[in-house]
């Protein structure tokens, strides 16, 4: 009986002391991060003012665009998710909604964009913006938050406010994607220019 108490004891110390806290880490982090091996059903939820609604039946197109590019001895990456009303080619004087997110100084790696916070103030040149461009058209504020970008998906939440042109007030927005594909035609969007 002995024997077996000093056993447990060692094999406490030894085997299951030091490896708790590392059980426990990744146990919290399979929760905390996007599903990559279970379920990678994209997702897209969105509400406007409050109100949410299926994107597919307000938008006629849903597309993304990811892309990095070197300039001036610095990494940049974007991901722009856009939602244009009509069929019509996707331009900026078409009614659409976008979010784009932009980070000037990348880190050097193979992710098409970097995990972080972006937002409308570029906290370490990280620039988020949420908008129904027209006329006079502005961002109030902005937060988006990417928490996983694996095998060409981009998990994110953003909110924001922005000025609606087309009905003359301010809007909130709440964004989730999860598992979303990451588009590579750069002419998917109208706003592949901001890569440049």
């Amino acid at each position: 009986m002995l024997k077996s108490k000093k056993m447990k004891k060692l094999f406490y110390e030894y085997w299951i002391r030091p490896w708790a806290p590392i059980m426990l880490l990744f146990v919290l982090f399979s929760f905390t991060s996007c599903e990559k091996d279970e379920d990678l059903t994209p997702v897209i939820e969105i509400a406007l003012d409050g109100e949410s609604f299926d994107p597919y039946e307000r938008y006629a197109q849903i597309k993304s665009f990811g892309g990095i590019k070197y300039v001036d001895n610095a990494i940049k990456k974007i991901f722009i998710l856009y939602l244009q009303v009509d069929d019509g080619e996707p331009r900026l004087d078409r009614q659409h909604f976008a979010l784009y997110v932009l980070d000037s100084d990348g880190d050097d790696n193979d992710a098409l964009l970097d995990i972080g916070t972006y937002t409308w103030e570029s906290p370490d040149s990280k620039y988020a913006g949420v908008e129904i461009p027209g006329d006079q058209e502005y961002v109030v504020w902005n937060n988006v938050q990417v928490m996983d970008v694996h095998n060409g998906l981009i998990c994110l939440e953003a909110e924001g406010e922005f000025y609606n042109p087309y009905i003359q007030r301010n809007m909130t927005v709440d964004l989730t994607l999860e598992n979303w594909e990451i588009g590579l035609d750069i002419d998917a969007t109208p706003y592949g220019y901001l890569l440049d």
